[in-house]
């Protein structure tokens, strides 16, 4: 299949273009900054010299029609992330919520089967249920301006679902891996913090890994026309802050202890932060949403990414092991906070 693809730089972009590839199909790249895609993709081994480039943003009604022309299906995994502040918020809402609307339409127009959307877990993430699945209620009500406008696009996107067309919605959760040149996702952020402050900071909660390479292998498998409507959640396994501890252990042969903090402190941290930073923006990992999914970590229900796709999942270890040794390699841990990695 002739494959239109957004957000082609980003982390799980990247790696996308690759699986696409790897699955026979051929990539079209809608790409704001060309040199991005020599720089991310062709560090995975992509002959990028091969692609079919069309410049332009998810917004920009024009270039992506041109985008459309010729390719049988969409991904679109184009998103912004902007800081929490007043000035921003409504720009992050407008701009992925009218990019959705501009792809997914123009795909649509163009007679695109199947249209695949890249949702996340934090769109549907809701503490009260004990497991998370791809039917809860899209979350229009976050306080965070990212998750708000992936809550919004989601309610868009299901709209086309609801009248039968060819759309399919995807949600990974926390998504690791092998860095796609200087992409490396935000939940490597937070495994940065924790080696260069030599410890777990807190018990309570847990992250749900899921490896960028089996995320791309599960969007090029949605790649099937006529299959209508779906929805795949891909949140990973759900490890506990604990066993992310003795993970850190084994691959770095260092202490990296587990503080027992409660959560509640987190939680409230992390909303104490976001009244800062709309008042000074800076980025962090402690934020109101984060520590709630963090703190509050709930499994999700992956069941249909492996039996109606086919993927299953490389282990955690494994996941965190290749994401440390990028960091490392990129020079964002420094030997000592690598330990045993760097040698």
């Amino acid at each position: 299949m002739r494959v239109m693809i957004t957000g082609g730089t980003g982390f799980i972009g990247a790696h996308t273009v690759s699986a696409v590839l790897d699955a026979g199909h051929e990539p079209t790249l809608l790409v704001r900054n060309p040199e991005r895609v020599r720089r991310n993709v062709g560090a995975l081994g992509v002959d990028t010299e091969a692609l079919r480039l069309v410049v332009g943003d998810m917004a920009d009604a024009e270039a992506v029609a041109r985008a459309v022309v010729d390719v049988d299906a969409v991904i679109h995994a184009a998103a912004m992330v902007a800081p929490l502040n007043r000035s921003h918020a409504q720009q992050t809402i407008e701009t992925n919520v009218n990019g959705t609307r501009t792809v997914v339409e123009a795909a649509l127009a163009a007679g695109c089967d199947p249209v695949v959307h890249v949702s996340s877990v934090a769109a549907v993430f809701d503490p009260r249920e004990s497991l998370i699945h791809a039917d809860l209620p899209p979350m229009t009500s976050a306080d965070s301006p990212y998750t708000r406008s992936k809550a919004l696009a989601e309610q868009l996107v299901r709209g086309h679902q609801a009248v039968g067309e060819p759309v399919t919605i995807v949600y990974p959760g926390g998504v690791m891996g092998p860095p796609a040149g200087d992409a490396v996702g935000e939940v490597a952020e937070g495994f940065v913090s924790m080696l260069k402050s030599g410890f777990v900071a807190l018990s309570d909660g847990g992250v749900g890994i899921v490896d960028v390479r089996d995320v791309a292998r599960a969007l090029a498998a949605t790649l099937t026309p006529g299959a209508g409507p779906r929805r795949f959640m891909a949140g990973g396994d759900l490890v506990s802050l604990r066993d992310i501890g003795a993970i850190l252990r084994r691959l770095t042969g260092r202490r990296m202890p587990v503080l027992p903090t409660p959560g509640v402190v987190f939680r409230g941290l992390g909303q104490a932060m976001d009244g800062v930073r709309r008042l000074v923006p800076f980025d962090t990992v402690f934020t109101k949403e984060a520590m709630e999914i963090l703190t509050l970590a709930r499994p999700t229900d992956d069941s249909a990414v492996h039996d109606v796709l086919g993927v299953d999942y490389r282990s955690p270890d494994e996941t965190v092991e290749a994401t440390l040794r990028g960091l490392y390699a990129m020079g964002r841990l420094s030997a000592r906070q690598a330990g045993a990695l760097a040698r």
